[in-house]
């Protein structure tokens, strides 16, 4: 009555199986990637050895398509999977993962596929001003069309996870290009019109930039396309952890301050949230305020950055004469970035914007430099007692500062502020704590050692979140110490 087949089965025409560890080298899950399966190949393998097709469904579900086969009486039921991106994984019993949770999961899993395949492609435009022309269009393009790819592979994620909104039969997964999918985004899921925008500028820039279309390459049209691909990539994520906790919003009618914003935020003078909060004028490390405004992104520096000036108000770097202000504590950078963002807040208010439905189309963000020779070299010791006496009730990150000293926080979002920092350890998972094993210590203490050789030679902020083998540790030390000018460690 149950069970009216006689057999039950699931296909999969598979691509690669990735097996995904913990830090304490514990399996976590099976990600199953597949290739799509077209109709016909599925009659072919159904029938093949003499078995009928009694039903086939490929509406019912966005993902697979199941058919009914007969021979001699026996009743078999088949489930085809039917998407490229990653469909599905088998998480170990014992992990008494929630079904809900291990579905945010596997969408978190293909989400940042995503973001990193993007930041790959801008990457590999690094230097690429230097060229001619020429080559300068060649890599323009490939990095273009790399966008374009993960811009399609983020939108069929997106489609996916908004299936039951779509209603939208897909007869050939493989077939759907960037084209196909941006018309349904902005019918039920994407309706604002700054929303629209952008999706309508991400195929209309990956055409111009990877195609011959004869337009001339700016770098600023790549960087808006990586933008705009961003900004979906954030959204998604964000979507993927509300799913659940669903909330009604109602937006009012005020319009969007972006525009206002973009015209008028070199009048913004923000000298008394200076004065209010930046006090010291020296130390080993200082910050740079700098300014991004709406979807511009300056791969190359060329026209300057927007940075945050003595006088209060935000000026280009390209222009003659400027006074950069330069802050010399973390917290007092802290305190200022909230007291900017605020008063843009509180600008827009006050003519007429709506600030809690929109972005503000404007964000601060502290750039961190080497100012002096630290005076301590942290050890493996050092980070040991930090991590026994952590709370594993937090989300913990290790971070070393500026004077050499290593550091556990908990607002793995300030990690940026301090010159090295690496992955978050996850609250409730044992990284840390009185009971936990300390896995990580050694792999923890080498990632750092080369970091903080990196942050020495460039003065600039270093992260990672992949472990390196501690094969040259010794060298790595050598050439660190020689940065210390008291050679007492």
């Amino acid at each position: 009555m149950v069970f009216p087949f006689g057999y039950y089965g699931m296909c999969l025409k598979f691509d690669n199986i990735r097996f995904l560890k913990g830090k304490r080298n514990r399996c976590f899950g099976i990600i199953v990637n597949g290739y799509t399966i077209r109709e016909r190949n599925i009659k072919g393998f159904t029938k093949n050895g003499g078995w009928e097709i009694k039903g086939m469904d490929a509406t019912s579900s966005f993902f697979s398509t199941s058919v009914v086969r007969e021979k001699d009486g026996v009743f078999q039921h088949w489930r085809f999977m039917n998407t490229p991106i990653s469909s599905f994984w088998i998480i170990p019993k014992q992990l008494n993962v929630h079904p809900q949770d291990s579905e945010k999961l596997l969408y978190i899993h293909g989400v940042e596929k995503c973001e990193k395949n993007l930041k790959l492609a801008l990457e590999k435009t690094k230097g690429v001003d230097k060229l001619g022309k020429e080559e300068q269009r060649k890599e323009i393009k490939t990095a273009a069309h790399d966008m374009r790819t993960v811009a399609e592979s983020l939108f069929k994620l997106i489609m996916c996870f908004h299936q039951e909104k779509y209603q939208y039969k897909v007869s050939n997964y493989d077939d759907l290009m960037l084209h196909n999918l941006t018309g349904p985004l902005k019918k039920t899921i994407y309706k604002q019109d700054f929303e629209q925008n952008r999706i309508d500028e991400i195929p209309r820039l990956a055409n111009d930039l990877s195609h011959d279309s004869g337009n001339p390459v700016d770098f600023r049209n790549l960087g808006t396309l990586y933008t705009d691909i961003t900004f979906f990539v954030s959204d998604f994520k964000s979507r993927i952890m509300r799913k659940g906790h669903e909330v009604t919003v109602i937006h009012s009618d005020k319009p969007s301050p972006h525009d206002f914003v973009k015209a008028n935020y070199r009048r913004f003078c923000f000298i008394d949230e200076i004065n209010e909060n930046v006090h010291k004028t020296n130390g080993k490390i200082s910050f740079k305020i700098k300014t991004q405004i709406g979807t511009f992104v300056n791969l190359f520096g060329k026209n300057g950055e927007e940075v945050l000036c003595c006088d209060g108000y935000i000026r280009n770097t390209k222009e003659a004469g400027i006074d950069i202000l330069k802050v010399w504590d973390r917290n007092e950078v802290i305190a200022l970035l909230d007291k900017m963002y605020q008063k843009v807040i509180a600008i827009c208010d006050a003519n007429g914007y709506d600030t809690e439905a929109y972005s503000l189309g404007i964000s601060f963000e502290a750039r961190l430099k080497k100012e002096g020779t630290p005076s301590h070299l942290f050890t493996e010791k050092e980070i040991e007692e930090l991590m026994r006496n952590a709370d594993d009730n937090n989300f913990n990150k290790l971070v070393i500062d500026e004077d050499g000293y290593a550091h556990i926080i908990q607002n793995p979002k300030q990690g940026f502020l301090y010159p090295v920092s690496q992955e978050t350890w996850d609250a409730g998972n044992m990284y840390v704590g009185k009971n936990s094993n300390l896995s990580d210590l050694h792999d923890s203490y080498v990632l750092c050692m080369h970091l903080w050789l990196a942050y020495l030679e460039t003065g600039q902020y270093m992260y990672d979140d992949y472990y390196v083998s501690d094969n040259g540790l010794d060298k790595i030390i050598e050439k660190v110490k020689k940065y210390y000018s008291n050679g007492r460690v």
